[in-house]
């Protein structure tokens, strides 16, 4: 009797509902046949999502059910199937939406979502882009992207930093989703990133601390590399360039041999069988139109994924990018070059007792170890490492320096498909990170940082509306100073108006730890010396914005229009200043000479400069069609208009601001970026056109406006070096701002081959990144292409 109640209990469901059957989906994309990674399959009030082999495994009842296949960027197929016992592999192929605003990104939220959908302004740049231009660098790529600033390497998004003489960064750069910052200065190594496997380009704009933690108080760029596709593709790029003469040829220092530069890179990528493998290089030698100032590097990088058949949803693979470098970096221009005539020449000449040049010969390497685990019911398991060294060699300045990084990252992620409205459309990230380094060197001494931060971010759509929560809670230390603890917290939602208008809104905390190099440096640039500040605090802050997303057609034109307020406000913000900063137990008032006073109590410090705030609106507008029959156009356009100031501000502070304003230090009030490109049959004219109005404040040390408030800034600094007379006439002359017009024509010899010539600067336009430091001349670039 036992024996029939058993068989009863076990089978009678089955002939109610019917045997349980496994079934395995192909998913791929219906152009290219890619396998497509994180589809969602919805199915009996359940749903899980495909592995990165395409592959999504379920298990229901036989009989007849309904599939519904949704991706981001993808049309949503549904299907009714009838399931039976024996199912083979059922092949699904998801047709691409192409139209701008389904750019799909994943930093806004860890989840791949369309650009549209984001809280948060995100701006993208596609690899064709940068090489449409030439770029060799990809901190030239972000000069061209609206609200985005880089001066003299140091990159800003909306006004939110500077320039910090290289230390410390507000903007945090990943490659793959991990830091890539370096130990001991915090700052990117932009020609690092290997522009030869870049597969997309995301600027997330405003603080993201709860998402990526310190140093992400302004925005994140993250670089993302590629991977082997269905079919091998091989690219290799060459490039050679000269620079022109200046507007006055007394400036020119080089008699009949122009500087110039030339460099290239190669990339193929392919698979073989379960592994997939993408190699590259590249090479850069320039000699500029910056006299002392060269440039000589060479790279190398490995992308290697493994998908094992076996386990399914498995993968593991490694990426590693090695560069050696060899640089001589030009810092403040001649003295006496009031006149023009010495304005690209070193301070200091070129004997190396007295340049200002720094010679470094470098080198950057990364190893990076990661393995994703996609489990049935849909959760991603990511667990990714890395190594990150950078290596200074500049013994002549006695300012050498290594720093070796590890980090460590787990995460899950699961987005749920349900029946239930509570659980349905619910996106849920949670993970952990940890990372030291170890930093050595004659410029910042001995030191260890650690950091540990677990988050959590969720993500719900209730029909029109997307909502975000996240927290996360750093931990930091150096050496053995104090713990520090704090949480971060963002907020935001968007709401789809119509089918093309989205509305968003979002709230973010910011937060920044000191680098090593802006508490620990001890050194001097030849003009005037820099002193550690063991005590800076960390700075804090919130971001805000409210932004309108929509797309347009006009006749066969397409494209989206966006427009966003924001508020940024920054508590302890850190500045290097110059003042007097006589060492403890010093008697500076028995000193008599002014070099030894430049040298040991008088020079530039990181300080918490206080409260400070930033509004503005930043506006984008891109569009692509015909314009007759066998002509086709695209056009980006973006304006930002930025109000960044101090607020209530002290005398200490404001003395060491070059003008009467409140305006922070390095800051461009007005940016205007626009980009277009027009096509007939094999031929392709594009043009770029960057407007930056005139930078209204700068350290009043290179200037001297203010003898009677800062009697020891610029006029001790004008006696010692000579500086500030040259960078006043020049600020005075050059009041207006700066336009920079390039230009560019290419030719599509066959669907494999093209030529291109760049005109940067067509105008020849002078323009100061920041003091003393003249911007590129025009210059000319042939470059060849082979992508097949």
């Amino acid at each position: 009797m036992k024996i029939i109640l058993w068989f009863m209990v076990l089978w009678f469901p089955i002939a109610l509902f019917g045997q349980r059957v496994e079934m395995r989906f192909q998913i791929k994309d219906a152009n290219t046949q890619e396998n497509l990674t994180g589809v969602t399959v919805r199915y009996d009030k359940t749903g899980t999502r495909s592995n990165l082999n395409g592959i999504a495994l379920i298990k229901t009842n036989e009989g007849v059910h309904e599939f519904i296949f949704s991706y981001t960027g993808y049309e949503t197929l549904t299907l009714k199937l009838d399931i039976k016992q024996k199912q083979e592999e059922i092949q699904i192929q998801l047709k691409p939406v192409t139209k701008e605003l389904n750019i799909t990104t994943v930093s806004g939220s860890r989840f791949e979502k369309r650009i549209s959908e984001e809280i948060t302004s995100i701006e993208v740049i596609k690899p064709a882009t940068i090489l449409s231009r030439a770029d060799n660098s990809l901190d030239d790529a972000l000069q061209r992207v609206p609200g985005v600033d880089v001066i003299d390497n140091q990159v800003n998004i909306r006004g939110g930093s500077g320039w910090s003489y290289g230390a410390g960064s507000r903007v945090l750069v990943l490659v793959d989703d991990m830091p890539m910052l370096t130990g001991d200065a915090a700052d990117a190594k932009w020609d690092f990133l290997p522009l030869e496997n870049c597969e997309q380009i995301e600027v997330l704009k405003g603080a993201s601390s709860a998402l990526y933690g310190s140093s992400a108080l302004n925005g994140v760029i993250n670089f993302r590399t590629g991977f082997a596709k269905s079919k091998p593709h091989t690219k290799i790029m060459l490039y050679n360039g000269l620079y022109g003469n200046p507007p006055d040829k007394s400036w020119a220092w080089w008699g009949k041999q122009q500087p110039g530069f030339q460099g290239g890179y190669l990339m193929h990528a392919q698979k073989f069988g379960q592994l997939d493998v993408v190699f590259g290089s590249a090479w850069f030698s320039e000699d500029s139109y910056l006299q002392g100032d060269l440039n000589r590097r060479a790279r190398g990088n490995l992308n290697l994924r493994y998908r094992f058949k076996k386990i399914q949803g498995l993968t593991v693979g490694i990426n590693a990018n090695v560069q050696k470098n060899k640089s001589q970096t030009f810092f403040f221009w001649q003295p006496d070059s009031i006149h023009g005539d010495r304005f690209l020449q070193p301070f200091g000449g070129l004997e190396d007792t007295s340049t200002t040049i720094n010679k470094n010969n470098g080198f950057r390497g990364n190893i990076d170890p990661y393995l994703t685990f996609y489990a049935r019911n849909g959760g991603r398991h990511t667990l990714r490492t890395r190594w990150f060294r950078s290596n200074n060699s500049i013994p002549e300045k006695k300012q050498s320096s290594i720093a070796d990084t590890y980090f460590g990252e787990y995460q899950y992620q699961q987005s749920i498909e349900s029946y239930n409205p509570l659980l349905n459309k619910l996106n849920i990230v949670l993970g952990w990170v940890n990372s030291f380094s170890n930093v050595n060197g004659l410029l910042y001494g001995s030191h260890k940082v650690f950091n540990s931060a677990p988050y959590l971010q969720l993500e719900k759509k209730f029909n029109r509306l997307w909502t975000t929560l996240g927290a996360r809670y750093e931990i930091n230390q150096v050496d053995s100073y104090k713990v520090e603890k704090r949480p971060v917290f963002r907020a935001g939602a968007n709401y789809e108006l119509t089918k093309y208008m989205f509305l968003r809104a979002s709230y973010g905390q910011g937060y920044r730890y000191p680098s090593v190099a802006e508490r620990f440096v001890e050194t001097n640039f030849g003009a005037a010396s820099v002193f550690k500040n063991v005590d800076l605090t960390s700075e804090t802050g919130w971001s805000s914005e409210i932004g309108l997303k929509t797309a347009y057609k006009i006749n066969s034109w397409l494209g989206f229009i966006d427009i966003a307020g924001f508020w940024m406000e920054y508590k302890n913000m850190m500045e290097f200043n110059f003042g007097f900063f006589p060492p403890e137990g010093s008697n500076p008032y028995k000193i008599d000479s002014v070099q030894y006073y430049l040298e040991h109590f008088v020079g530039f410090k990181s300080i918490n400069v206080g409260r400070s705030r930033i509004n503005g609106i930043d506006i984008s507008i891109m569009g692509q069609g015909k314009i007759i029959r066998t002509v086709t156009g695209r056009f980006v356009f973006g304006y930002t208009y930025m109000n960044p100031v101090l607020v209530n501000p002290d005398s200490n502070i404001l003395r060491n601001v070059s003008g009467p304003t409140h305006t922070l230090k390095y800051r461009y009030r007005n940016s205007v970026k626009m980009d277009m490109e027009l096509s007939w049959k094999r031929i392709t004219w594009g043009n770029t056109f960057l407007y930056n109005s005139f930078m209204q404040n700068v350290d009043e040390t290179f200037e001297a406006t203010k003898p009677k408030e800062n009697p020891i800034g610029g006029s001790l600094f004008q006696i010692g070096t000579g500086l500030p007379t040259s960078v006043h006439a020049f600020r005075q002359k050059y009041y207006k701002g700066s336009f920079v017009w390039d230009t560019r024509l290419a030719y599509q010899f066959t669907p494999q081959v093209k030529a291109s010539f760049i005109i940067r600067n067509a105008l020849n336009t002078i323009y100061a990144e920041r003091p003393a430091l003249i911007g590129p001349l025009r210059n000319f670039t042939l470059q060849l292409l082979y992508d097949m």
